[in-house]
């Protein structure tokens, strides 16, 4: 047994995960620095709504009742999101990170126009575009740092993006439930998750053209290095 932080016992193979998942060397790499902050932007918005559209329901007078199928038909369409998102993207013909970014932007842009629904179907629309895009979020973000950054890299990457997750599910709610206290109305909260998730899915799309810069001075690289030692 050895120490963890030094004051937890825990055996070395434990110490060691723990501590390649905190190496922070990682955030030296723009590319997981980005995908890091859309992560963060991602989960500031990912609880909303969750927490508020029954609400917002409500201020529509809508019934309990029907108001709580809204969490549901999120859940059925995160699930079948998830089934056939990970489907399609476990295809070596798909571009997994455009799936990604798409379904991300699509989410943020439905959900900033939460405002706009102002009966039943159209907030059932919404949960449903919700629960099927954001199914991407979870169930790709392993896939695609593995994509970007090799599987060597998946520990420590993951777990640095857990510690951005973390922080931002934590402000996150609170935000949204400050701005109604301000304006007495859940729409700004729906509004700055939707730009927030959409801002996430944008921020990505900026990540192939960054590769294809890295790849290209590294090529330069090698090609004055074989020109000096020829």
């Amino acid at each position: 047994m050895t120490k963890c932080c030094g004051c937890i016992s825990c055996s070395k193979e434990t110490r060691d995960t723990f501590a390649e998942m905190m190496n922070f060397s990682l955030l030296k790499d723009v590319i997981f620095v980005i995908f890091a902050v859309s992560n963060f932007c991602t989960s500031i918005g990912f609880n909303m709504p969750y927490l508020y559209v029954v609400s917002q329901a409500e201020t529509l007078d809508i019934s309990k009742k029907d108001a709580s199928y809204l969490i549901a038909s999120i859940g059925v369409a995160n699930t079948v999101g998830r089934i056939i998102l990970g489907y399609i993207a476990d295809k070596p013909w798909v571009n997994r990170l455009l799936i990604y970014n798409v379904c991300l932007t699509v989410c943020g842009v439905a959900t900033a126009m939460v405002p706009l629904c102002q009966d039943y179907n159209a907030l059932l629309a919404y949960c449903s575009v919700f629960g099927f895009t954001i199914g991407a979020y979870v169930g790709l973000t392993s896939v695609i740092l593995v994509d970007l950054l090799g599987l060597e890299k998946l520990t420590n990457a993951f777990g640095l993006l857990l510690l951005f997750q973390g922080i931002a599910s934590f402000i996150g709610p609170p935000i949204g439930g400050w701005m109604y206290d301000i304006t007495e109305s859940y729409s700004p909260a729906f509004l700055m998750a939707g730009i927030m998730i959409a801002i996430s899915g944008l921020v990505m799309f900026a990540i192939p053209p960054l590769q294809r810069y890295q790849e290209h001075k590294a090529k330069q690289k090698f090609n004055s290095e074989q020109l000096a030692l020829s």
